[in-house]
């Protein structure tokens, strides 16, 4: 991966989607279409795939970083540990998700 440049918190990044979705929930009368407009949201979310920001990371307290290498790659994270300190930052258990997302196993 190499070396860490920086370290940018990424947790309410996703708080713009979600609210987004629940508003449009609360302007649906029928179930029926409040399911159907679920599942495409979820088919379009699922298949862009762009972040993994799921609730129950945030349940099992997962924090999420944006880091930057040396070699200005940017990467996202999700770790239980709090980073602050990029130079002391080292990961032993990272396991990859997509080309630009991984989570961090170590407990």
């Amino acid at each position: 991966m190499g070396t860490i440049k920086s370290i940018e918190q990424a947790n309410n990044a996703f708080l713009p989607s979600y609210l987004g979705y629940f508003f449009v929930a609360l302007s649906i009368p029928y179930i029926d279409t409040l399911i159907f407009v679920f599942a495409i949201l979820f088919v379009f979310t699922f298949l862009s795939q762009t972040l993994y920001f799921n609730p129950l990371f945030l349940i099992f307290k997962y924090h999420f970083y944006y880091l930057t290498t040396t070699n200005e790659i940017k990467i996202f994270i999700i770790t239980r540990r709090v980073l602050k300190d990029p130079k002391n930052t080292e990961f032993e258990q990272l396991r990859r998700i997509n080309n630009f997302t991984f989570i961090d196993l170590t407990k």
